[in-house]
């Protein structure tokens, strides 16, 4: 058999096709079949050539992607952890109460008469896995190539950072088909556009320092008014290139029209109703995901409350790796987390505002 797979000329002479139709299949397919210690595990990915005359340096270089942001959206309380693992769902009571006081009329005749109802809000909760696998010899042959190297234990860093992943994924863009809404686009946030500019359009690139920071004000206001005082936002969120853009652009200098010589982001956060009520500055962070987030792919804007009160996330059971399980010549390893939709029990504490 290997002789015949060797000898690409007979091979070709058999199967009647010209010996350059084989070509890409010897290289990719028939030797692979035959080469001895096939690198079923590791596919070829972990070992390269090393020239006699190179000295590979002890430090790997990690790829690097983009920061997991949805536990950093989280005030400090939000995540719950107390579920039972076994729960499917969870919920929590809405409790109203209606009534008003009035002034006397007949004695024991026509006293108002108050009330108290509640209800429930249920959010689903959906278990959640990732696993890996690796062959025994994998496992000597990295320890041996690479000193120091524990291929085992890089892949259970690679599945918590998967897992992280997935939930980043449906955190910010929710998942339709198990009802799981998403930060993004959260149910019953009012959103709104930004608003026009001198120069055309309402996108931030082509405003002043002044328009910018009118946007962010509005966009406060409209979450104070409209609640009639109950919400103040004290967070704005952004996407990044208009975060680099405010954290460059200057409000105008001492000729400009608001005659302060500082960047807009420097401005905003100083001058804003969150900070003249409470004495404490303005958040103004920057989230990757807000790019095009809004309505037609706009770019999008987050104002909001942040209190644990008007964020909640269930996460019954964070990531738990499980014993690492043989399997004839291999490893497995698998583990799982739990948890459920991103929650607003108070959508009115935020606000959108699209087309900046």
């Amino acid at each position: 058999m290997i002789s015949r797979i060797q000898n690409a000329k007979k091979l070709a002479e058999d199967l009647g096709v010209p010996v350059q139709a084989l070509a890409h299949v010897l290289n990719q397919n028939v030797q692979n079949a035959w080469t001895p210690g096939n690198p079923a595990g590791l596919n070829g990915a972990m070992g390269f050539d090393v020239n006699v005359f190179e000295q590979v340096q002890a430090r790997a270089y990690d790829v690097l992607l983009p920061d997991i942001q949805w536990n950093t959206t989280l005030p400090p309380g939000s995540l719950d952890t107390s579920i039972n693992p076994g729960a499917k769902l969870t919920s929590y009571r809405v409790r109203d109460r209606r009534g008003k006081g009035a002034f006397a009329a007949v004695v024991g005749k026509d006293t108002p008469t108050v009330g108290v109802t509640q209800n429930k809000v249920v959010i689903p909760i959906e278990n959640a896995r990732v696993m890996a696998q690796a062959d025994l010899d994998d496992i000597r042959a990295v320890s041996f190539g690479f000193e120091g190297m524990n291929l085992l234990t890089d892949l259970g860093v690679v599945m918590r950072e998967a897992s992280e992943r997935h939930i980043e994924e449906v955190y910010f863009y929710g998942y339709a088909g198990l009802g799981f809404s998403g930060y993004l686009d959260y149910p019953n946030v009012p959103a709104t556009s930004a608003g026009t500019k001198a120069a055309g359009g309402t996108t931030w690139a082509v405003a002043t320092g002044d328009e910018i920071a009118k946007d962010v004000f509005t966009a406060i206001s409209l979450v104070y008014t409209n609640s009639k005082g109950l919400f103040l936002p004290g967070r704005v969120e952004i996407p990044l290139g208009q975060l680099a853009q405010i954290a460059g652009q200057r409000m105008g200098g001492a000729a400009g029209a608001t005659g302060e010589n500082i960047t807009v982001l420097e401005y905003i956060k100083k001058n804003n109703l969150f900070t003249s009520l409470t004495g404490q500055e303005l958040q103004v962070v920057g989230l990757r995901h807000l790019t095009g987030a809004g309505v037609g792919v706009t770019n999008r804007m987050i104002v909001s409350e942040w209190k644990p009160d008007n964020y909640y996330m269930p996460m019954s059971i964070p990531f738990n790796m499980l014993a690492p399980q043989d399997a004839q010549f291999a490893t497995n390893l698998f583990a799982e987390y739990k948890f459920g939709s991103f929650h607003k029990p108070y959508p009115t504490s935020a606000q959108y505002i699209d087309g900046i």
